[in-house]
């Protein structure tokens, strides 16, 4: 076959062992087990490797050929993956590190059956495996071009396949009100671009889906500015009612009281995400500068400008999540936040050493290294803001940049953005997927064991041997 099945893993892992000689032949597997409570990988074990030729039947006991056990001392999202002649055996530090090294399995079995099933054999070894950064993010923009609830779920199955963690959902802005049936009238859903928008149980449901491959939502509801639909659908929020604009009204006290109550049923409906994105950023001055409301507002607080202002509006809705228990997340806007509050950067790389000043945590998103909307390649279409990302781009972009010993205890981790604006539904798997193992193994793989050669020589080899065919049919 000219390559080991056992070194095609993306994201590289922390340690492979290969044994001196030996081959499990994967036509002899025939039987899985699991130890209690992990039940569920045996049975998708014999679902994900059944699409590579390999026909195993669940059983009880622990006498068969592929086997599932826990081990706590691995730690969290850890695992390891035995390979001998006779076995396969898989140990997780926790649940998540168990469906870790069962995707791993998957690949190192689509890459053993690129020639068919009958030949398939994978070499004896072990491979030990630990995450790098505990946040691996990928946000989805379906405030734009919606995406149905089938392409969310297939985008959380794909982000679990390379272990990613957070999917970052960017559900409102200028362009669509993607939450139908909430405190906010349907009318704030413009559509601009596509229609649709989520029910309360759509989303849910994507949450529970998302759960079930360790994947934790994150909702924003991005204030006070990309806010079109609900400054037209409550022009009583608006600045100038008779032209609304995009921003909310901040010198309004109405305009707080709604922002919270429409927080707090995000609160209810995401009840197990422990953060909350609130948006903040790109919000324009010409309306506020003409407002009496918010020139009346900058006086009575003291404020020195409207961006000040702004600043005490959006602290404000941050404190509302932290008193309920939950962590907010802004835009890196240039303006100071407590502590508690997560800055997301996307400016410029220097970004986060700002926010790292003032004791806050911080997510690296800059954009001409992780925004997937940029083109892969020369063929795509290019707008004005745009650089070309091409996979290359995205290995080589170290969420620490140099700055490693003085970020360490503050970068939570990165995260890579797909915005829509010229991605319709169709598109959303196609600008994700050439890219995704390339951020996966700068979200995950130590920097020891990360070589882009080698990543190309992995990604290529599963590519060819079919397994992106396998990720385009999960869901």
């Amino acid at each position: 076959m000219g390559i080991s099945a056992l070194k095609t893993i993306v994201p590289a892992p922390v340690e492979i062992i290969p044994a001196v000689s030996g081959k499990f032949v994967l036509s002899n597997l025939k039987t899985v087990s699991a130890a209690p409570g992990l039940e569920r990988f045996a049975v998708e074990a014999v679902d994900s490797l059944r699409f590579f030729g390999v026909n195993a039947e669940v059983i009880s006991g622990s006498e068969a050929q592929l086997t599932f056990a826990l081990d706590s001392s691995l730690g969290a999202e850890s695992w390891e993956l035995v390979v001998s002649e006779n076995a396969i055996s898989i140990t997780g530090g926790d649940s998540a590190g168990v469906f870790y090294a069962l995707q791993a399995l998957v690949q190192i079995t689509a890459a053993a059956s690129a020639e068919g099933p009958v030949p398939a054999a994978i070499e004896c070894g072990k491979v030990k495996d630990s995450p790098r950064f505990g946040w691996r993010s990928f946000m989805l923009d379906p405030a734009r071009h919606f995406q149905t609830v089938e392409t969310v779920k297939r985008v959380i199955r794909m982000m679990a396949s390379y272990r990613l963690n957070i999917l970052h959902w960017h559900l409102t802005d200028s362009q669509g009100w993607r939450i139908k049936g909430g405190v906010v009238s349907d009318d704030a859903c413009l559509n601009t671009m596509t229609s649709g928008a989520y029910t309360i149980d759509e989303l849910k449901e994507i949450a529970d889906y998302a759960e079930k491959y360790f994947v934790e939502i994150v909702p924003e509801v991005d204030v006070p500015g990309h806010s079109l639909g609900l400054a037209t659908a409550y022009r009583n929020l608006a600045c100038d009612p008779e032209n609304p604009g995009i921003e909310l009204c901040i010198g309004n006290p109405e305009t707080l009281t709604f922002v919270k109550k429409v927080f707090a049923e995000i609160l209810t409906i995401f009840p197990r995400s422990r953060y909350i994105h609130i948006g903040g950023d790109e919000a324009a001055l010409t309306h506020w500068e003409k407002c009496p409301r918010c020139q009346a507002a900058v006086k009575a607080g003291n404020f020195k400008d409207l961006r000040e202002l702004e600043n005490h509006f959006m602290r404000q809705v941050a404190a509302f999540i932290t008193e309920n228990g939950r962590t907010p997340i802004v835009w890196g806007t240039g303006t100071p936040f407590d502590s508690n509050t997560v800055i997301q950067a996307w400016l410029d790389h220097r970004e986060p050493a700002r926010h790292i000043a003032n004791n806050c945590k911080c997510i690296m998103s800059v954009h001409n290294s992780y925004y997937f909307d940029y083109p892969a390649d020369q063929n795509e279409a290019q707008r004005s803001w745009m650089y070309s990302l091409p996979e290359e781009a995205v290995y080589m972009a170290d969420p620490f940049v140099i700055w490693e010993s003085s970020w360490k205890d503050h970068l939570l981790g990165p995260e890579a953005c797909l915005w829509t604006e010229y991605v319709p539904d169709w598109r959303v798997i196609q600008k994700i997927l050439p890219r995704l193992g390339a951020y996966a193994e700068v979200a995950w793989s130590q920097v020891a064991v990360k070589d882009y050669y080698d990543f190309r020589r992995r990604s290529g080899w599963l590519r060819a041997a079919g397994y992106e065919e396998y990720l385009r049919s999960l869901i």
